[in-house]
């Protein structure tokens, strides 16, 4: 890792993956108000200049990351338990759903309420902040209990996306809102996975994989719903089994919205849900 150069330069936007050159994080956002020297904090357990480097900012309240990184399971575990990050999460969620909002409306000058609804949907699920957590690098620094470490806590969807909404909330409060508008953008579109990493786990293949090991009769999907001008058209698709529903989804593609479609249908069959289908040896990738 490079080291970090002194205070007075400030980032480019937007604020690129760690795959691109690492930008310099010792000011902070562009964009964020200058301050006084930060606070120090004892975190024997976090690399806080390296975090703070793969994040891109440099945090003035360090105390704001490392709550930010610690999840319940940690906290609670401590003796006195301190503070976790579900407060962040709860703002970082406003400020992101804000964010994604007004992006939106810029960008989709033509598209109706419900359109902008199932855009703002895609793109802040839980399936998509959990894999931009994982651009970011948050799974290796994640601060977790050691029962939730046991069972894979930071393969999990649900887990990764409240740290990237908590961090979200952090930034929002050390660098502002500007500032946090771009570093939102900088991962949720300027280093958005193209179609074919967004591709690279068939979950039409997996289903019906996991299908066949029951029945010989295959998935099928039908759209149910188009809407939009046909430059923007957002698609739903729904996909049954043997004539059970078992997931619907949407993409702006027919293809995309398959693969949502089956994603879902994975999610429900691993929990049994009310499908009343359980007991399928299916491998279930992390993003899920």
């Amino acid at each position: 890792m490079r080291p970090i150069p002194p205070r007075g330069k400030s980032l480019e936007p937007p604020v690129l993956p760690p795959s691109s050159p690492e930008p310099s994080a010792d000011e902070g956002l562009p964009g964020a108000p200058r301050r006084g020297r930060r606070e120090k904090l004892p975190a024997p357990d976090l690399p806080l200049d390296e975090i703070e480097s793969r994040v891109g900012h440099r945090f003035f309240d360090r105390l704001l990351l490392v709550q930010a990184l610690t999840h319940r399971s940690f906290s609670q575990e401590s003796t006195p338990p301190g503070p976790d990050n579900q407060r962040l999460e709860f703002l970082g969620d406003a400020v992101l759903q804000l964010i994604v909002t007004e992006r939106l409306w810029r960008e989709f000058d033509g598209a109706d309420e419900g359109d902008l609804t199932r855009r703002r949907s895609e793109r802040v699920s839980g399936q998509a902040l959990a894999r931009a957590a994982h651009r970011v690098g948050l799974a290796e620094y994640l601060r977790l209990g050691k029962g939730e470490e046991k069972t894979g806590g930071r393969a999990k969807a649900s887990i990764m996306a409240d740290a990237f909404e908590a961090l979200v909330g952090a930034l929002y409060l050390d660098a502002g809102y500007p500032a946090c508008v771009r570093w939102v953008e900088g991962w949720l579109w300027n280093s958005q996975p193209g179609a074919a990493d967004e591709d690279s786990f068939d979950y039409k293949s997996q289903l019906q994989e996991a299908l066949q090991r029951v029945s010989r009769r295959l998935p099928l999907y039908a759209v149910i719903h188009e809407s939009g001008p046909e430059h923007l058209k957002v698609f739903e698709v729904e996909v049954r089994h043997d004539g059970r529903l078992l997931g619907r989804g949407a993409g702006t593609t027919k293809k995309a919205a398959e693969q949502a479609a089956a994603r879902e249908s994975l999610r429900a069959l691993q929990s049994g849900g009310s499908l009343g289908l359980t007991g399928f040896p299916l491998y279930i990738p992390p993003s899920l």
